[in-house]
């Protein structure tokens, strides 16, 4: 994972002649896209106890969910070889954490704003509706990047944003709140309890 940061790191700083290399191949970043899709859903799901409405969208949409996850599987494998599988996993860990961290921050706040992410997926009919869906709304992600050929997306995230009504009422004085990995003394991202079920997304399919 130190060196998919240090990719997108390097390709964002140095000449713009190569800004390039740092966007994906489509098949590439639909398949994160999706992942950080999965990821959020998963994360709201046992947050706010809608284990029903996740399993629903997994049933709709198990094909391209396994589709876009060997996807993944692939882009990790052919950049990192033999330890592609550990790279993924530490992927997985940390997507989980990011998003998680604003469920935490957030407390009853978070169910309010992404319960309703569940009725939008549900609508969604086919597969490329699904794809068009996580690529235009793409979730928080421990890294950045674009895709090649498609309009970059600001983060679609409604847990990122908390209003905090001042004294008397009223909206003005909202605050902005952005989820970051949370790091230890070793500078390694902390496990938290969601954090650790990113396994379990990874491979749930």
């Amino acid at each position: 994972m130190r060196r998919l940061f240090a990719a997108f790191v390097a390709a964002s700083v140095f000449a713009p002649g190569i800004a390039s290399a740092a966007c994906l191949k489509p098949i590439e970043g639909t398949a994160m896209n999706v992942a950080g899709l999965k990821s959020q859903l998963m994360v709201t799901a046992l947050a706010c106890d809608t284990r029903d409405r996740y399993n629903s969208f997994v049933m709709n949409f198990r094909p391209t969910l396994m589709k876009e996850d060997t996807a993944l599987n692939s882009y990790f494998s052919h950049h990192y070889g033999r330890s592609w599988r550990a790279e993924h996993d530490d992927y997985i860990t940390q997507l989980a954490n990011v998003q998680s961290d604003a469920s935490i921050k957030q407390g009853t706040l978070f169910c309010q704003q992404n319960v309703a992410l569940f009725g939008e997926v549900l609508a969604l009919k086919t597969p490329k509706e699904l794809l068009d869906f996580a690529n235009d709304k793409p979730m928080v992600q421990p890294v950045n990047y674009d895709i090649c050929g498609l309009p970059h997306h600001d983060i679609y995230h409604p847990t990122l944003v908390q209003v905090v009504a001042p004294v008397g009422g009223g909206t003005s004085g909202a605050k902005e709140q952005t989820a970051v990995a949370r790091t230890g003394p070793d500078g390694k991202p902390k496990r938290s309890f969601f954090g650790n079920i990113g396994h379990g997304i990874a491979s749930i399919f």
